[in-house]
């Protein structure tokens, strides 16, 4: 009797850990650990036979608030509202995200709003998955740390000639006060579309 008890214990316990909504759970509870912090991450992209190498940073301030810094350009997301400036000609472009827009920084906040993982595969204290998000005709794996389903990699393929790969670096906790409003402030021209 205890045999079949623990037997039918495993086979629960494999069937409810195989089970691809706690999967998705365990996601997105891993990726919420990046709200508060600044991570630094290595972008390689890859378009038309192009390669391109970039270290971006990237502060989540909440689920809906993120700042992407880079060498050329820096965005500012909250909620909707979009500002982009541009660096090198001191242009600040401010304009509203479409309601059914997303995009893979989005997804980093754990936003997984139609996202479907398959092929889960364990290598070496890793887990990867291949994700689709239908939506947004977004597809392409992720690794998450085995123990705590924090974020290391992910690849957006966009088609056999075009692929975005973020790989984490390292992060630390959000200490600045980062304003959506002060963004931008010293920009030479100021465009808005949300006019």
């Amino acid at each position: 009797m205890n045999f079949r008890l623990a037997l039918f214990g495993l086979l629960l316990s494999v069937n409810i850990s195989a089970n691809p909504a706690n999967d998705l759970d365990s996601l997105k509870n891993g990726l919420q650990f990046f709200q508060y912090k600044k991570i630094d991450v290595t972008l390689t992209q890859f378009q038309y036979g192009e390669w391109y190498n970039s270290t971006i940073s990237i502060s989540f301030i909440d689920t809906t608030r993120y700042l992407v810094i880079s060498n050329d350009q820096d965005i500012f997301v909250s909620g909707d509202l979009i500002k982009t400036w541009n660096k090198k000609s001191n242009q600040l472009i401010i304009d509203r995200r479409l309601d059914d827009e997303g995009d893979v920084f989005a997804l980093l906040t754990g936003n997984l709003k139609g996202l479907s993982l398959q092929d889960k595969r364990n290598e070496n204290g890793f887990i990867s998955f291949g994700f689709l998000i239908q939506d947004f005709g977004l597809k392409g794996t992720l690794k998450v740390d085995k123990s705590n389903w924090h974020l290391r990699q992910i690849k957006i393929e966009y088609d056999h000639d075009n692929w975005l790969q973020l790989k984490i670096d390292k992060w630390q906790f959000l200490t600045e006060n980062i304003s959506f409003d002060e963004f931008g402030k010293n920009a030479e021209e100021v465009i808005d579309f949300n006019e």
